[in-house]
């Protein structure tokens, strides 16, 4: 039985961690994008404030942006991780 193999996992990782940040910005009322998603000042004692430093990126205003980010993502992600590889395309993101 073959295997279902993917040419980007980081790329597509990328793209269902970030519909999951929608989803939970949807069932939240927005509430996730505040804590989570979102950057603005803030004080380095406040523990949320390391984790969106790496979180932000997952973060969306809306399906629009969401959509449009992720048509070009995903159209131009999968080329450029064949080319560099998965651990740039991470180191990148």
């Amino acid at each position: 039985m073959n295997k279902i193999r993917f040419n980007s996992p980081v790329v597509l990782c990328f793209a269902l961690l970030s519909a999951g940040a929608l989803a939970a910005s949807y069932l939240t009322g927005g509430r996730s994008d505040i804590l989570l998603f979102s950057v603005y000042k803030g004080s380095f004692t406040d523990p949320l404030f390391y984790v969106r430093l790496f979180t932000h990126v997952l973060g969306h205003a809306g399906i629009s942006h969401y959509c449009n980010n992720m048509i070009l993502i995903l159209l131009v992600g999968p080329l450029l991780e064949e080319k560099y590889g998965s651990g740039r395309i991470a180191g990148i993101i």
